[in-house]
């Protein structure tokens, strides 16, 4: 089904993930389908047949649903790809493993009614999609602004630009095309939505937090495979400064790490694991991962060369997983 007007647009990159994109559209489809809402899917270069899939679905489905194509280019490219044929006054971002829960998209578009003027933008919550959420690191990480840092905001003080997820956000598409879209020389999902968020900044966005536009995230993981994230994020911190160094970077590893490293190694070792050592521990390696990759130390398998001790003891812990 097409809409004829749509308001909004939600472009969904993906690649790879046939599954549990389908499993999005379809929630997607229970949540959407009667709104003036279009959804553009672009498939970054996925050799499982994701795109196919879509299409077929397209024909059926109530969505307004689009399906573009490309080769491997990253997430950056593939948003400009679905912005460069956005019809809503608004377009949504989301990923292809985020599923908007009852009235989400409804706050969305209830917002850019409200506020008409092209700088306003909106913030949802994310949250760990059940079964994930009975996983104390997932819950962390939803939080503590490694992955995400809702914690820390108020609906009530406008959203530092930096948190411009791309796992739930909405802006003008006249906002974000008149800035050129995301910067494509970010290749993997990491600090590409965070620098479009600082360069809309400029342009006088104003970034507002919604709590109840939730949607659910279904990505299982743990603290190796964060670690291992952390590198392509310490990585991608170098492009980042380049484009926006008045933002803060990651100091240079040193003495100052060693010693923090100490103590949380020794709880480890004593079998003394509450959860602020649990979480501090995280936090550290998380961290010491980012500054190492950024400034060009690798470590194995993800492993950080200051805190590597910890990081061992600390992947072991069923805590984390």
């Amino acid at each position: 089904m097409s809409v004829r007007n749509p308001e909004l647009s939600v472009v969904i990159p993906t690649r790879g993930r046939k599954r549990i994109l389908l499993e999005t559209l379809a929630r997607l489809e229970g949540v959407a389908a009667p709104l003036p809402v279009e959804i553009i899917v672009v498939d970054d270069g996925a050799v499982d047949g994701s795109a196919d899939a879509a299409e077929e679905l397209s024909v059926r489905s109530s969505l307004s649903l689009r399906v573009l194509r490309q080769e491997a280019l990253g997430p950056a490219s593939a948003r400009n790809r679905g912005l460069s044929i956005a019809r809503g006054n608004a377009s949504l971002f989301i990923g292809d493993d985020i599923w908007p829960r009852q009235g989400m998209i409804e706050r969305h578009l209830d917002f850019h009614r409200r506020r008409p003027e092209p700088v306003a933008a909106l913030l949802g919550r994310v949250v760990p999609a059940p079964p994930l959420d009975t996983s104390e690191f997932i819950r962390w990480l939803h939080t503590s602004g490694v992955q995400f840092g809702f914690a820390g905001l108020d609906p009530d003080v406008p959203a530092p630009p930096e948190c411009f997820w791309t796992a739930n956000v909405s802006a003008k598409t006249s906002l974000i095309l008149e800035a050129e879209g995301f910067d494509e020389s970010f290749r993997t999902a990491a600090c590409e939505d965070a620098e479009l968020g600082l360069r809309l900044a400029k342009s006088g966005m104003q970034l507002q937090f919604d709590p109840r536009a939730v949607a659910e995230h279904f990505h299982p993981t743990d603290l190796t495979a964060t670690l291992e994230r952390m590198r392509t994020v310490g990585e991608a911190f170098r492009v980042l400064s380049e484009r926006a160094p008045e933002f803060p970077m990651p100091r240079h590893p040193g003495a100052r790490h060693r010693v923090k490293a100490w103590p949380l190694t020794a709880f480890y070792l004593a079998h003394l694991r509450p959860r602020r050592i649990r979480h501090a521990s995280w936090r550290f390696l998380c961290d010491e991962v980012q500054r190492e990759a950024y400034w060009g130390l690798q470590g194995a398998a993800g492993a950080p060369h200051v805190g590597a001790t910890l990081a061992r003891l600390a992947t072991r812990d069923p805590g984390a997983q």
